[in-house]
């Protein structure tokens, strides 16, 4: 085990040889009369309520003020490729400002992310995603977790960029996670796409996305951070990408 800083400060643990476990038996996918293809028929569809039985952590979004800086190191050191550029609208001469970044497994796919990155004015986790077996469980799971008092964030829908079909939720500490089904794969076949980042652009459908899920409401912490980062010339966030991100939000 390796425990490694990235440039933005975030703990990274590395781990080999790990133990394998017998996989716990998984809640198979409803089945669906789609279209004229009909598989289910003398049998009613009747999700229940509970909580989503996660298959796995599918990725990690994290925000960086030295978002260049970050991507190349992880590049370097892990060897991950960009599956997706997204940038501040009007600025792409100046590159771009996140990148939704998958393992290399050669001809082998793997999801189009396992971690996001973005440019903002502060270092932090933004949020982890976990795979459900279809859109049932995800529907079905958010209805528990209202039930338990947890805060709805945003969804549901389906995103551009990985084409998951989302929920974000935000747990008692207000950390947000997501759950999603139905993601894109890419093997190394696949070039790297080019967006402007916009927050009409985070669906394909689904309701508009909320100023919870943009953490764009004002605070005193994001004041200071805000601040502080304009301030420090060590980092890439400056005032015209301060002008780039407010355009995100309204556009």
């Amino acid at each position: 085990m390796l425990d490694l800083r990235d440039p933005a400060g975030s703990l990274l643990r590395v781990v080999a040889g790990l133990d394998d476990f017998r996989a716990q038996a998984l809640v198979a996918p409803l089945v669906v009369n789609s279209g004229r293809t009909v598989l289910r028929t003398n049998a009613v569809q009747r999700a229940p309520v509970a909580p989503a039985q996660v298959h796995r952590l599918g990725h990690v979004v994290l925000e960086t003020t030295s978002f260049q800086q970050s991507l190349d190191w992880y590049q370097h050191n892990l060897g991950l490729i960009v599956s997706d550029f997204l940038f501040f609208p009007g600025q792409r001469h100046r590159g771009p400002t996140m990148a939704f970044i998958r393992c290399d497994r050669g001809a082998t796919p793997s999801d189009h992310h396992t971690l996001a990155m973005t440019l903002g004015p502060r270092n932090r986790y933004v949020h982890s995603a976990y795979q459900v077996a279809d859109l049932d469980a995800i529907a079905a799971g958010g209805r528990y977790l209202a039930k338990q008092g947890h805060r709805h964030a945003w969804g549901i829908g389906r995103h551009i960029q990985g084409s998951q079909i989302f929920d974000y939720w935000r747990d008692p500490d207000r950390f947000m996670v997501e759950h999603f089904t139905d993601g894109d794969l890419f093997d190394t076949s696949i070039e790297a796409g080019w967006a402007p980042m916009t927050a009409s652009g985070l669906s394909q459908w689904g309701p508009p996305v909320t100023r919870d899920f943009l953490d764009a409401t004002p605070s005193p912490e994001l004041v200071r951070e805000l601040v502080h980062t304009l301030r420090d010339g060590g980092n890439e966030f400056d005032l015209r990408r301060l002008v780039g991100l407010l355009k995100v939000a309204t556009s």
